[in-house]
């Protein structure tokens, strides 16, 4: 016998022709109700048009897309399309690495994360930021801003902002007219030189503020500066050309304070007074050579104290920092009070100091600053 072979009727294969047809013809419509632009690759709602030489954003973002990879590619137009800004899906917007010299106008109106670092960008105007009343983090670091070229109130209607980074720019002034809903700021390693009272005292939100790596002197921070930021939680200072703690520091919620890498050579009495919610300080890398006695005692909920890198001068002056770290509470760690003079007990842990050796050395040369605090 032959091997017999199932033929198909001759209805049967019409209508199988005329199912591929019609399921074809259906992906067509589907393939283009849900595509994704020839240059990128899409995965649900994620768009991936990163690292592809791309000079401009492309066209045919497919709807219901939530999150755009935009990252390290040549764009450099500062004007988005039109069908762009309407996507209301789109929530974040990664566009770091790019080539944009302006703050880009069009981006979605409902973004909330939008990154736009490592970019060429030199002005910002009200009117781009006008357009994202949902933006709730920007991050701005590492471009060429500075402060003439970013219009005055330029954030101010982008009311929903509570975090924004202008780190590594060339800010001399902190921008004027940010927005109240502000929790976090940092413009780190800019060219800051002045700080006055009116440009943080509408920040009624804000929990934490680094101003690192800039010009600042204890001067140049107008008095007062920070006791508007009733909600503050960390302060940082650090590298800047400090000579004493800034005045004013707000006591309600303040848990961590920064001012490591300065110029401080001396700590009045009162700077961390009704601090008791203090939870962390840092005094580390300045020019301390004793302190005023009773200048932590305000600071009853103090967790770590670090001091390390200061020229510490063991003589009777530094008698009581010895009494008070014997008793201090053990839930309280402090590191870094180590003798730098006179040579006798040079490299000695101050709490090791025998309780009876004031006077036995010699008094340092008396300084301005050390009468100050002495």
């Amino acid at each position: 016998m032959g091997v017999q072979t199932t033929q198909w009727p001759s209805h049967g294969a019409f209508f199988l022709k005329s199912w591929l047809l019609i399921s074809l013809g259906l992906s067509s419509q589907v393939s283009k109700l849900l595509g994704c632009p020839s240059v990128c690759r899409c995965d649900r709602n994620f768009v991936y048009c990163n690292e592809r030489n791309l000079t401009s954003v492309p066209l045919g973002i497919p709807e219901g897309a939530t999150t755009l990879y935009l990252q390290n590619n040549q764009i450099n137009n500062a004007t988005f399309p039109a069908e762009l800004h309407n996507m209301q899906s789109v929530h974040t917007v990664y566009l770091y690495g790019n080539q944009l010299q302006e703050f880009p106008m069009n981006l979605p109106k409902n973004v909330r994360v939008l990154h736009l670092q490592e970019n060429n960008i030199q002005t910002i105007s009200r009117e781009a930021l006008a357009q994202l009343l949902k933006l709730e983090e920007l991050y701005l670091d590492e471009n060429f801003l500075r402060t003439e070229q970013v219009e005055i109130g330029a954030f101010w209607e982008a009311i929903s902002l509570k975090l924004l980074f202008l780190s590594k720019n060339y800010l001399n002034r902190v921008p004027f007219g940010l927005p109240m809903n502000l929790q976090e700021l940092r413009v780190d390693d800019n060219r800051i030189t002045v700080i006055l009272d009116v440009e943080l005292e509408h920040l009624p939100s804000l929990e934490r503020l680094i101003l690192d790596g800039n010009l600042l002197t204890s001067k140049s921070i107008a008095e007062g500066t920070f006791r508007h930021l009733t909600k503050l939680k960390e302060l940082s200072l650090v590298r800047n050309l400090l000579s004493y703690p800034p005045a004013g520091l707000p006591s309600t919620h303040l848990l961590r304070l920064y001012l490591q890498d300065n110029q401080i050579n001396h700590i009045p009495l009162t700077a961390f007074s009704n601090l008791r919610k203090l939870e962390r300080l840092d005094i580390s890398n300045n020019q301390l050579r004793v302190l005023t006695q009773g200048v932590f005692d305000s600071l009853s909920n103090l967790k770590q104290l670090t001091a390390q890198n200061n020229p510490w001068f063991c003589d009777c002056r530094i008698k009581w920092v010895t009494e008070w770290l014997k008793y201090i509470p053990s839930s309280l760690n402090v590191r870094g009070f180590t003798c730098q003079g006179p040579e006798q007990v040079r490299g000695m842990a101050v709490r090791e100091l025998n309780m009876n050796f004031c006077g036995v050395f010699t008094r340092a040369p008396s300084t301005a600053s050390d009468r100050a605090v002495g």
